[in-house]
Parts: C-alpha cells; sequence; structure tokens
C-alpha cells in the first residue's frame, strides 16, 4: 500500500471508530439504569403484614403415649430445663419423683412458643399445652392429655388446623368433648358448643 492510499484510507477508518463508539442518548440511558441499582419507596399500604406461623398439628392418645412407650423414651428434663420451663408453676402436684418431659415444640413465633411439656408416673400420666411469651415467662398451660390407673377420667387432645378438640371421659359425665382455637397471641379460647 503506498503513502497516498494511507491518507485516503486512515481518515475513514477514524469516521468508522466514531461511529461504531457512538451510541445515541437511548442507547446510553437504558445502559446506565442497567448498571445502577433502583431503589424503590414502599409504602405502608405496600408493606406485607406478618404472617402469624403455622401450628405443628399433634395427637396425644393412651395408645400412642403409653401403650406403645412413646412418653417414656423421651429424655427426662434436667433441673435446670425444669426450671426453664417452669414445671413447677404447671403442675400443682409438683414432686421430684415425678418424671418431667418436653414432648415437642408447637409453634414457635415472635411474641412467644407453646410447648407440650408432660408428667410421667407410674399410674398416672399428663401433657399440658404451655404458652410462653418472648422472654420465656409462662403465661398459661392447658392439660392436654390425662391418664390414670383407676380409669374414672381420661383427657386425650387432638390439635388440627389450628384447632384443639378434647375428648375426655368421666366416670359420671360420660364422654364428651371441648374446642378450643387460638387468638393472634395464641391465647387459648374456648368454642360454644
Amino acid at each position: 500500500m503506498n503513502l497516498k492510499t494511507t491518507y485516503l484510507y486512515l481518515p475513514l477508518i477514524f469516521l468508522l471508530f466514531i461511529a461504531l463508539g457512538c451510541k445515541t442518548e437511548a442507547e446510553q440511558t437504558n445502559k446506565k439504569n442497567a448498571t445502577t441499582p433502583m431503589i424503590t419507596q414502599t409504602s405502608a399500604v405496600e408493606k406485607r403484614a406478618e404472617v402469624q406461623p403455622r401450628m405443628k398439628p399433634f395427637a396425644l392418645t393412651f395408645n400412642d403415649l403409653i401403650e406403645k412407650g412413646r412418653l417414656n423414651k423421651l429424655p427426662t428434663l434436667t433441673q435446670k430445663e425444669t426450671a426453664t420451663y417452669f414445671v413447677e408453676a404447671i403442675d400443682e402436684n409438683f414432686t421430684e419423683e415425678y418424671k418431667y418431659h418436653l414432648v415437642d415444640e408447637i409453634v414457635r413465633a415472635t411474641n412467644g412458643k407453646m410447648l407440650l411439656i408432660a408428667r410421667e408416673y407410674d399410674n398416672e400420666n399428663t401433657v399440658w399445652l404451655c404458652l410462653y411469651d418472648k422472654n420465656h415467662k409462662i403465661l398459661n398451660a392447658k392439660e392436654v392429655y390425662y391418664d390414670n390407673a383407676e380409669g374414672n377420667y381420661q383427657v386425650e387432645a387432638n390439635l388440627k388446623n389450628d384447632t384443639l378438640t378434647l375428648f375426655m371421659e368421666d366416670v359420671s359425665e360420660g364422654k364428651y368433648t371441648e374446642k378450643y382455637t387460638f387468638e393472634k397471641d395464641f391465647k387459648i379460647k374456648q368454642l360454644k358448643n
């Protein structure tokens, strides 16, 4: 290639680079928006309400807990755990000869939790559904299972779809059921029959 031709093509190559390097204003704006993170503001209406956690379903029956030996297979609470779960406040007949167990955690939320705490003894067993606040203080306890050797009173429970059903049998009153629901703070509320 001679010098004359080089001088002729050099400006054309320069113009070609400029044309390829230039972008329209719309292309530059799109590129800038693609690399710059979008900051959006959310109004109070758009914020989602905190969803209350679902309660873990359970069934407490004599067959499952006692005959199949589920209760006595659970670890026994230590003295420290007994104090942590306020067992003395839950069980009005508290004594060192009883064995206490954590059966299950039913729900955990920001404002508290619910646990099943059991008392095992040779001829009498009880399970309570216990509500604790966010600081782990006991708020209330509901007896949801009971059996004794005499067989004159028995309670079994079923929690399904956040409805607690107690199946009770009393020698003098016969068989009957009670149903409960739970308020937003998990406090128990009896449903009318």
